[in-house]
């Protein structure tokens, strides 16, 4: 080191200048000493690592940004295409292909004005059986539930009952394909044919003898079949929950009604069922199931 006052060259330790006697600072003395900026300079290093491995660990520095970066600037420097920001690049469509589009968000809606005409069919024919069960659901006589018993004993019901296409005597072979037929259109693939016997409602209203089927219930003398739609509402596209109110009515008086039962139905559009819908489930009605959310 040299003293700041008459630059004479002097020792690394030397505190005072042996020529004019000029004070040499802590810092001079620290600085000229070799191993002490090497220590210094090892120590930077040190931290400016530690730095940089804890950003990379916590993911806030990653080296394909890095690297990524580093291309870009080189290929603004040659003055390549890529100079347009990578937003920009995205925004080109390939040739060919066809821009991907934001998916709409459905809104339930009440569609009870332009969907009861629509349903009527396939509602026409749920309603003899579903009026002809609510008499069994008063005062909680018997728990409804919707599964493939109940769809098989409502196709039957239209068969045997209503339309009186099959009857008893027929070979049981006959009965169950035209149920099954009856069955794919009303519901599809939502429910399989399974004719069971049993001692609860409605698994006791048929039962097999042999090879045919029997009506095993009272039949209903003066009385028809009531059913009214009392609210359609879509929620999700194409897709609809009616809320319906069933009941047995008086041939002679149509104000002697019986019990009332409400049901709630759920419809899907289908264009291979000929009422150009299929049911995919019942249950009884809740209050809830007539809003619209």
């Amino acid at each position: 080191m040299r003293c700041k006052r008459c630059g004479t060259e002097l020792k690394n330790d030397d505190e005072f200048c042996y020529r004019c006697g000029q004070r040499t600072s802590i810092f001079q003395r620290m600085f000229a000493n070799k191993t002490f900026v090497g220590s210094l300079v090892a120590i930077l290093i040190v931290i400016v690592a530690a730095v940089i491995f804890f950003l990379i660990w916590t993911e806030k520095l990653k080296f394909p940004d890095l690297v990524s970066g580093s291309k870009e600037v080189q290929e603004q420097a040659d003055g390549s295409d890529s100079q347009k920001l990578p937003e920009q690049k995205k925004e080109i469509a390939e040739p060919g292909k066809e821009p991907e589009q934001t998916p709409e968000v459905f809104t339930p809606r009440d569609a009870t004005a332009d969907m009861k005409s629509e349903l009527k069919a396939i509602t026409r024919r749920l309603r003899p059986f579903l009026a002809f069960s609510a008499r069994y659901y008063e005062n909680n006589a018997a728990s409804f539930q919707w599964d493939d018993g109940f769809a098989t004993t409502l196709a039957l019901y239209n068969l045997y009952d209503v339309e009186k296409t099959v009857k008893y005597g027929d070979a049981y072979s006959d009965i169950k394909k035209k149920v099954k037929a009856e069955m794919k259109a009303l519901f599809g693939s939502c429910a399989k044919y399974n004719l069971t016997y049993g001692g609860s409602y409605p698994d006791y209203v048929y039962r097999r003898v042999n090879d045919t089927v029997v009506y095993n219930v009272s039949r209903i003398t003066g009385k028809t079949y009531h059913m009214s739609v009392d609210r359609i509402i879509e929620y999700e596209k194409n897709r609809y929950r009616a809320v319906v109110s069933a009941c047995l009515v008086s041939q002679y008086r149509k104000e002697d009604k019986g019990y009332e039962q409400k049901y709630t139905l759920f419809f899907e559009k289908a264009e291979d069922s000929k009422y150009g819908y299929y049911v995919s489930r019942m249950k009884q009605y809740r209050k809830k199931d007539s809003k619209v959310k």
